[in-house]
């Protein structure tokens, strides 16, 4: 289940709407909770995860993209 973040296009509040159901559950309208503006846009958010392999692999690519000392 997704966490979409938004921007009201209105009154500029940030918000997050936690989507279940698919794609078409996705696409419904959203009301900002301040001004009930659907009016918005998506923001590029960050995707995280719990689990332990995904915690590995982030670690090894976290590694390898770093810059070097030397």
């Amino acid at each position: 289940m997704p966490i979409y973040e938004y921007v009201c296009s209105d009154c500029g509040e940030s918000f997050e709407k936690l989507v279940r159901g698919g794609r078409k559950a996705a696409e419904a309208p959203v009301p900002c909770p301040v001004c009930g503006s659907e009016s918005h846009r998506k923001k590029v958010a960050l995707v995280a995860s719990i689990g332990p392999g995904f915690a590995t692999s982030l670690g090894s690519s976290a590694a390898a993209c770093a810059p070097s000392s030397g």
